[in-house]
């Protein structure tokens, strides 16, 4: 006669398992946040390897000048720039996946330092976009008097650039870059 209340509690699932289903539910989506927060990862040899960058791109830049102009080399030069193109968009890339990611996002809750290091990533993205269309403008053998004038000017302009814009990333910047 009551047969339907027994019939009904055992067809109902089990609580234990409900409550061990919920668990690991939520287990997996706290993991999955903690992953989503935490963003870019310090990165303890970050530093040495963009200062390493650095030196191998002015050996390169001088290289380029000395081997190549001056030599009157094209070939040395047009190899020379390539070579210089490769290496500053891969240091560029580690700067902007690496180093500007991560100090945005340590910075987050200063806003004032995070418009300082936004505004140092725009002016480098800025001198970027100036190294490479002087690499592009420049990576061909023959050079006419026009191009060897424009090419000493722009090469002098460039360098400047980047000196100044080397000294100022391993002066002030790079000490911002510490585990948060």
């Amino acid at each position: 006669m009551f047969d339907f209340v027994g019939k009904f509690f055992k067809g109902r699932p089990d609580k234990k398992q409900q409550i061990a289903a919920a668990n690991q539910r939520a287990t997996a989506l706290k993991q999955k946040a903690a992953k989503q927060s935490r963003g870019i990862g310090f990165d303890a040899g970050l530093i040495d390897n963009l200062e390493k960058d650095h030196e191998q791109l002015v050996e390169i830049f001088g290289k380029i000048w000395k081997d190549g102009f001056e030599a009157g080399n094209f070939e040395v030069l047009t190899t020379s720039l390539s070579e210089f193109k490769t290496l500053f968009q891969s240091h560029l890339l580690k700067e902007n996946v690496k180093f500007y990611a991560y100090l945005e996002q340590s910075m987050r809750q200063d806003p004032h330092s995070l418009s300082v290091v936004r505004e140092f990533r725009r002016d480098m993205n800025d001198i970027a976009n100036a190294v490479i269309s002087f690499c592009r403008k420049y990576e061909r053998p023959e050079y006419t008097k026009v191009a060897k004038e424009s090419f000493k000017k722009e090469y002098q302009g460039i360098g400047q650039a980047l000196v100044r814009r080397v000294q100022l990333e391993e002066r002030d910047l790079y000490s911002l870059y510490a585990p948060s």
